[in-house]
């Protein structure tokens, strides 16, 4: 079978932001990628659409499909974007597509049934990687029995079955490595404040999280742990590095130092193999230290991304962070005077807000010159998440005002007010903050070398045509900028 799988385009609804998360934050859909190994290991033919970096526009992508030989289609999207796979699918289906169309993502773990609408024939939920190899035996003999396959969600005539959830992959070493010679690597380049350019591919040493952070679905959706092998990591870093002359990797584990000895027997691999090859991930201010960041600086690391979310004590107590803001500021110090470019993550409209909390943590970064860069995104409460239950009774002061995810966004929109910060307040804070934590000398050099200045330029200018049109806002900036 020739197999088709898509990642849809996703930052045209940003407004002003588009470019800059273009530019920032494009990277291979890894999920589909791993999917696309099994596939091939069963001999069928596999392309990749990442429509977002190959710049298709709807019209293009369903002339694409329809005009090819397209045997399966599957669809991957998260929760922001899933309007769009409907959109897609949808079009696809008035094109005359009579082939199956698949979907699958987070958004689809979450909402299973409710997310299974016409446009579809098959809903893939949880980790998909044995349930889509049970799936293509059952086509390639021309079958019509899904009712074993874990983890599915079809139609039996006029009735809609959902199978059994698949368990969490145990052996992570056992699962072959992510298809990433189907991408065109050329597209995706990473951006620093404090190094050059360059080409990376994504890994995951990891699934799962054990943390409790309620504006996060992964504690309900995949919080069962499992770690990959030093050896399996280093491995797959070596083939790539190799077949595809790639010498960055980004680690999008959800705590890239969680598992010390795995951490130590990566580094250790790398150095041992002697790889030339850089990496950066993220993780959480406790779970590093002077002993580890020297290891991982050792062995490539150059960029680390620390969750700061808030620097109110009570925001972080209510939203379980279970990390200090004097914990953030030794990892800050620590990482800058090693020369590992930091990063940090930063959210306003969490349960519990207050025009003070947010003031305190735009003071807090502002101050905290370790802080290379900052994004400043406004919280969004996803659904399978226990902020999201929050906010339809209005605990901690969180209130949903917006239930149609397709208009959730980080930048210039807000689904939610929270105590005495209205949507329009938690916007306008979002353009106070990224001006004020960004406007020292270091950070306006460090974005434009992570951004470009003339992605940047526009942003600021726009950014700050609102903010000094509003009275409030031209005596805020006079009197503390």
């Amino acid at each position: 079978m020739n197999i088709v799988f898509i990642s849809p385009i996703w930052t045209d609804e940003l407004g002003v932001f588009s470019s800059i998360a273009r530019r920032r934050k494009s990277q291979p859909p890894l999920g589909i990628l791993y999917l696309s190994s099994v596939a091939r290991r069963r001999n069928h033919r596999v392309r990749i659409i990442d429509a977002e970096v190959e710049k298709y526009t709807m019209f293009s992508l369903v002339e694409e499909i329809i005009n090819g030989d397209v045997d399966l289609v599957g669809i991957t999207a998260p929760s922001m974007i899933f309007h769009k796979a409907i959109s897609f699918a949808k079009a696809l289906k008035a094109s005359g597509f009579k082939k199956p169309i698949m979907v699958g993502g987070a958004h689809a773990n979450i909402f299973r049934k409710d997310a299974f609408l016409d446009c579809f024939d098959f809903l893939f939920f949880g980790e998909s990687d044995s349930s889509l190899e049970s799936f293509l035996s059952v086509l390639e003999h021309e079958g019509s029995d899904f009712s074993g396959i874990n983890g599915l969600i079809y139609r039996d005539g006029e009735n809609i079955i959902e199978n059994e959830p698949v368990r969490p992959i145990e052996d992570l070493d056992a699962i072959d490595f992510p298809a990433l010679d189907l991408v065109r690597k050329e597209k995706y380049v990473m951006t620093f404040a404090m190094f050059k350019r360059r080409s990376f591919l994504p890994i995951m040493a990891s699934r799962g999280c054990p943390f409790k952070c309620v504006f996060c679905s992964e504690p309900q959706t995949n919080p069962t742990v499992r770690f990959r092998s030093a050896k399996n990591v280093v491995d797959e870093i070596e083939k790539w590095n190799k077949d595809l002359e790639i010498s960055h990797y980004y680690f999008l584990d959800s705590n890239l130092t969680l598992k010390r000895g795995l951490v130590e027997g990566i580094c250790n691999e790398i150095k041992r193999r002697k790889l030339n090859i850089t990496f950066e991930g993220m993780t959480r201010a406790n779970l590093i230290d002077k002993e580890i960041l020297v290891l991982l600086k050792s062995a490539g690391l150059i960029r680390l991304s620390v969750g700061l979310e808030s620097a109110d004590p009570e925001i972080l107590r209510i939203i379980k962070k279970e990390v200090s803001p004097e914990e953030m500021v030794e990892a800050f110090r620590l990482s800058d005077k090693l020369g590992i470019e930091l990063a940090c993550t930063v959210m306003l409209g969490l349960p519990g807000e207050t025009r003070k909390s947010v003031e305190r943590t735009i003071a807090f970064v502002r101050n905290t010159p370790h802080i290379r860069y900052a994004n400043f995104s406004i919280a969004n409460p996803h659904l399978g998440t226990e902020m999201y239950e929050w906010a339809l009774t209005g605990k901690h002061g969180i209130r949903l005002l917006e239930e149609n995810m397709a208009s959730y966004r980080r930048y210039g929109y807000s689904p939610v007010s929270v105590n005495d910060l209205s949507q329009k307040d938690l916007v306008y804070l979002q353009k106070v903050g990224l001006l004020k934590i960004h406007c020292t000398f270091r950070r306006i050099v460090g974005m434009v070398r992570l951004i470009g200045f003339f992605y940047i330029v526009p942003v600021i200018f726009a950014v700050i045509k609102e903010y000094m049109s509003n009275q409030k806002g031209k005596n805020l900036f006079h009197k503390k900028l």
